[in-house]
């Protein structure tokens, strides 16, 4: 019998005190007193450097437009993903030498001229290969993101470490220099990816002939998906024009009885939520949530004006153990980066995100979440902590920012413009690294300043004069 009751969850509260494994924020570990030895280029680096060789191949992934629609490009051979030899060189060590599958990954990215990729390592029996990466947990896949439409190089970098100073799991990062067949590419972040694992999402691997599992589930847009749940959410269209996909359990651990009892139980807790105000008089759903990931996840990412967060790229993980808990993913647009729409300092972004736009009627989730961000503000999310964490980042790169910028200066003229690698309109494109800098700090400032300035009005929406129609049973 497949079960999803309140009964068999216990909510963990997490208090002001965070407990999480101290954070490695690169930038803070100083720069080498010795280069990153290469033996294939006399370029100097205090970076680490990682080497991708496909033998001439063609990277798969490309998008194809075919009218309004697109599809992917694949390999010569028809594949999704190429092998390649991968190489990693850190200061004066030995240099890392794997096999990697590779293709070219993300959404809106994959049409940027440069490139972002998927890893995955294997070894020579082509089984996947758990690895170590610049001090990071062992996995065998990872995102290698090249900052490209952040001409700041540094939103997701920033935001990841911020996030994973407050939460329970924020993909670890660390910045690199890539080279492609020898041929430079510039200045890219190695991101761990959104899975289980040692290190990544907190979730166990289910027991032997058991139905119900931890899981990790996706929202996103449905194209991406190989199959997406048929829950609450998209039951009700409010997941719309999103669909949910599983992540978790998949491959040897999936069943068709697991995916019943996460389509049941992610069903069960969307459907109690979607119960506030009415019908909630005990708050159960607080037993169903890791509130405070919560809080936090809407903080981050209101404090970054993350837009897509709550719509597309949004991850879930439960722990039978505890309740459901968000996870971040992809800052690319934020702090008003988003490529056909402007978004200024002001308003909310996620007051109308599945989730939020119930959560928000529960007025002693909005008194939390206001105390949460007031604490925030004044500890790790200090304007003066994050102007000084972009010119501490800033040092750090040093000239690896003068390289890449050499390789993809072009963005910087707008002769070149195109609407695939710009901003929209052209005029809110940056003619300088230090304009795309400068914008980056003073749009944090200012988001900050109305934020610290509006954050009591989300009272709004608890108060009973806007959804007290929704009260009557």
């Amino acid at each position: 019998m497949i079960i999803g009751l309140a009964s068999f969850v216990l909510w963990i509260a997490i208090g002001d005190d965070e407990n999480f494994p101290n954070r490695v924020h690169q930038h803070q570990q100083g720069n080498s007193e010795s280069t990153t030895v290469l033996d294939f280029t006399e370029m100097k680096t205090d970076l680490p450097v990682i080497s991708m060789e496909t033998g001439g191949q063609r990277i798969p992934g490309t998008p194809i437009i075919n009218n309004k629609d697109y599809y992917y490009q694949l390999s010569e051979q028809g594949e999704s993903e190429i092998k390649t030899a991968f190489t990693l060189y850190q200061e004066n060590m030995e240099p890392l030498k794997l096999s990697a599958m590779i293709h070219y990954r993300g959404h809106s990215s994959r049409f940027f001229d440069k490139k972002s990729y998927a890893l995955r390592f294997i070894d020579e029996d082509n089984n996947d290969k758990d690895t170590s990466l610049l001090g990071m947990e062992s996995d065998n896949n990872w995102a290698l993101h090249g900052p490209y439409l952040d001409r700041s190089l540094i939103r997701n970098y920033m935001a990841m470490n911020l996030a994973g100073e407050i939460m329970p799991f924020a993909p670890d990062v660390r910045f690199v220099e890539v080279f492609l067949d020898h041929s430079y590419e510039g200045l890219y972040l190695v991101m761990e990816k959104v899975s289980k694992g040692v290190g990544r999402v907190p979730i166990a691997t289910p027991e032997k002939n058991s139905q119900q599992t931890d899981y990790l589930v996706l929202v996103d847009r449905p194209k991406k998906m190989n199959a997406t749940l048929d829950d609450f959410l998209m039951d009700t269209y409010k997941v719309y024009p999103s669909g949910t996909e599983i992540n978790y359990p998949t491959n040897t651990q999936y069943t068709e009885e697991r995916q019943q009892f996460v389509n049941q139980d992610f069903s069960f807790i969307a459907h109690s939520i979607y119960q506030i105000p009415y019908a909630d008089e005990e708050n159960q759903y607080r037993k169903l949530l890791n509130v405070q990931a919560f809080y936090d996840y809407f903080i981050i990412n209101e404090l970054f004006r993350n837009v897509d967060a709550g719509h597309y790229s949004t991850y879930f993980y439960r722990d039978l153990r505890g309740g459901l808990t968000p996870v971040v993913w992809d800052f690319n647009n934020s702090l008003n980066n988003y490529q056909v729409i402007t978004f200024d300092a002001s308003g909310f972004s996620l007051t109308q995100s599945i989730f939020y736009e119930q959560l928000l009627k529960d007025q002693a989730f909005v008194d939390g979440l206001i105390r949460r961000y007031h604490h925030l503000r004044k500890t790790k999310l200090q304007t003066e902590r994050l102007q000084q964490y972009v010119d501490d980042t800033i040092d750090f790169l040093g000239e690896a920012v003068e390289r890449n910028n050499n390789r993809w200066g072009d963005v910087y003229d707008l002769n070149h413009y195109d609407q695939d690698n710009h901003l929209q309109p052209s005029e809110r494109n940056y003619t300088s690294y230090q304009e795309a800098v400068d914008q980056v700090k003073d749009y944090l400032e200012k988001r900050g300043d109305w934020l610290d300035t509006n954050i009591d009005t989300l009272y709004q929406y608890s108060h009973p004069s806007r959804h007290s129609h929704e009260s009557i049973k």
